[in-house]
């Protein structure tokens, strides 16, 4: 019985070891996928997200906990905006499958705060590995609420003037709600290279210091899904790109009589 016992520990423990390797592996290849460099005389890429269509209402969220600090009045959803003239805001604009170009820009965001029971942004764009401190302003605790796949989830309460800071490694769009007040929703986009834009009120986009290439260019919006177009950059030369998105249209669903 003892040989047995040692033997399943050490098949036990090669198991693991093996799986240990592997995922560390698996962790610097995806890290290592983009290659950061300088680049000489590149090319950008510009354009405007719209949405294919009539614009629709605006939704509203009812709030309905916690008045005395989130306010007694139904606010308007961040789910999709868009101007009379169709112009999507928060849209993400990404060049993807790109293995190397410009370094990353210092500028990103450090933090994702919560005021008045509202995420501030709605989204947030970071490279892989960064660490990100999900704030509090309010008096009222929060429940922050993460949907993720490939970097780890967490379901943990804030305390007013709070903060929790979080590391996220690997490319993934994550979406973030607060259990406590339902109506709360945030996006994180962990993005694998540094050619990203996010749309404002116009839905116009600008990528820059695009070396020379054929690239295919991703326009994604949390309501209206993504899209995709091939994109021909001269080196420095200015290339367009505009995107059309369609709403999504809910099908009923009918029984079939017997």
């Amino acid at each position: 019985m003892k040989k047995f016992t040692d033997r399943y520990n050490v098949c036990f423990l090669a198991i693991a070891l093996l799986s240990l390797v592997l995922f560390l592996g698996n962790s610097r290849n995806i890290l290592a996928a983009y290659e950061e460099g300088d680049v000489s005389n590149g090319g950008s890429i510009t354009g405007t997200v719209k949405l294919a269509g009539d614009v629709p209402a605006v939704k509203t969220l009812k709030v309905d906990k916690d008045q005395a600090t989130c306010g007694h009045d139904d606010l308007p959803s961040e789910a999709l905006e868009v101007s009379g003239d169709g112009a999507v805001k928060n849209a993400v604009v990404s060049i993807t499958k790109i293995s190397k170009g410009k370094k990353f820009g210092a500028g990103t965001s450090s933090s994702i705060d919560q005021k008045g029971c509202v995420f501030f942004p709605h989204v947030t764009i970071i490279p892989p590995g960064s660490t990100i401190d999900l704030l509090n302003s309010d008096d009222v605790m929060h429940n922050l609420h993460s949907w993720s796949m490939k970097n780890t989830a967490f379901n943990e309460g804030v305390a007013g003037h709070g903060k929790m800071p979080k590391t996220f490694e690997f490319p993934e769009t994550i979406k973030i709600t607060c259990d406590v007040h339902k109506w709360m929703t945030a996006w994180l986009i962990v993005q694998e290279n540094p050619y990203y834009a996010l749309t404002g009120a116009d839905g116009k986009f600008k990528l820059d210091g695009v070396p020379a290439g054929t690239y295919t260019v991703q326009a994604w919006q949390e309501s209206l899904g993504k899209t995709t177009q091939e994109v021909t950059v001269s080196a420095g030369g200015d290339a367009k790109a505009d995107f059309e998105l369609t709403k999504k249209s809910k099908k009923k669903r009918r029984r079939r009589r017997r």
